[in-house]
């Protein structure tokens, strides 16, 4: 088979960045004996998807065939050029019979009858305003698109597959669940069967965060969808009532959050000013923005809890990469991060005073969780489980 993969989105620093990267790293891995051509902005989302590899899986990288767009770098231009009108051109150079589309595109000149699209979620239709307006346009324009054409729909969560089928009912032949892997790099960090080379690991942060006291941790950027304000307000709550005596971490982002609730009590320490702070009982919310794998493999392991309390999430890394490391997690109730173990997670509905009675259940029923959460199976998440599995379905279509 000749496959053909757009990763537009492989530069992108969130979840939907990690998703393209991984499924690259799962394709290569496991597709000896196939062609494959890599579809990428720059040659900078090669070296990412490099430095995401563990050394022995970057030998299958060498095997694949990469393409780098050279279009104007305007970010909307650049996006219907390079999908529409590039990537249509290559594939019909190249003969490819087959194409995997990694972030909801699937370019509308495509003669090919196998194809397939990665869904990451359904935020462009649930929740607009968590999106820029062009993403929001294009990313609407791309479900339609591939929903319309045919084209396979792999969705990374039930609670994905759901929504896309409550706006679209049509497309339930299209449609499959396959929840997505874990990165290399994190996996060799969290494995706990095994030892980390010491040669893969990158320089930590340069002000990483030392915690004097234990800590709740989210991971993610900020905003509305994500619900830090709420996450803050009942983090603040237990402390003054002495119910928690810990911090709450904030990693990924800007490292730049803050509250226009907050008062002087609490305090949000940004990254690089936290020599000064004393281990008190008062709150204290370290922000300390985006981390490298190795620096989240440290904060997730000695987190009492990981909280994730969004309003919707396509899947949820922090929370699979949390489990891996033994640490359990708190998210919200009916959501698709609930689909990654059948332990070591908790529900909570969003109303605030329920949300702080839950997390303090979950803080007080840690050895429990953390007994649940030792069994979590990390081989179910292989990025070569992941490849072999597309492949597979990719080999059960018609040519």
């Amino acid at each position: 088979m000749k496959l053909g993969i757009g990763a537009l989105a492989a530069g992108n620093p969130t979840g939907l960045g990690r998703l393209c990267r991984n499924a690259v790293i799962g394709l290569a891995e496991a597709g000896d004996g196939h062609e494959i051509h890599v579809f990428l902005r720059s040659a900078a989302d090669h070296r990412l998807i490099e430095e995401e590899a563990t050394p022995p899986l970057r030998s299958a990288l060498d095997s694949l065939h990469w393409h780098y767009g050279t279009v104007p770098r305007m970010p909307v231009i650049q996006r219907y050029l390079l999908e529409q009108r590039w990537i249509p051109a290559q594939a019909a150079q190249l003969g490819l019979d087959a194409y995997l589309g990694c972030d909801f595109s699937l370019p509308h000149g495509l003669r090919i009858r196998r194809r397939m699209v990665i869904l990451p979620d359904m935020l462009p239709f649930t929740h607009p305003g968590t999106v820029s307006f062009s993403a929001g346009i294009l990313y609407r324009q791309a479900i339609r698109h591939a929903v319309s054409s045919g084209a396979a729909l792999l969705c990374i969560s039930d609670a994905t597959r759901r929504l896309l089928l409550e706006r679209f009912p049509q497309a339930a032949d299209q449609a499959e669940t396959l929840l997505p892997p874990m990165s290399p790099m994190l996996w060799t960090y969290a494995d706990r069967n095994g030892s980390i080379d010491l040669g893969m690991q990158v320089q930590g942060s340069l002000h990483m965060y030392k915690s004097q006291r234990p800590y709740i941790l989210a991971v993610g950027v900020r905003g509305l969808r994500k619900n830090t304000d709420l996450l803050v307000r009942i983090y603040r709550e237990l402390v003054l009532s002495g119910d928690y005596k810990g911090s709450l971490v904030l990693a990924g982002g800007t490292g730049e959050y803050h509250s226009a609730n907050s008062s002087p009590k609490l305090a949000v320490v940004a990254l690089g000013q936290q020599q000064g702070i004393p281990a008190d009982d008062s709150p204290a919310v370290h922000d300390i923005g985006r981390v490298n794998d190795f620096d989240l493999s440290r904060l997730y392991r000695s987190a009492d809890l990981l909280v994730n309390l969004s309003v919707e999430e396509g899947f949820g890394y922090p929370v699979l990469e949390a489990l891996a490391h033994g640490t359990p997690a708190l998210v919200s109730r009916g959501s698709a991060m609930r689909e990654i173990a059948a332990g070591g997670i908790a529900e909570c509905d969003l109303e605030p005073a329920e949300a702080r009675v839950k997390l303090l259940a979950t803080l007080n029923a840690l050895p429990l969780l953390r007994r649940e959460a030792a069994d979590f199976e990390l081989e179910d998440f292989s990025v070569g489980n992941y490849g072999r599995r597309i492949l597979e379905l990719f080999e059960s279509m018609e040519s």
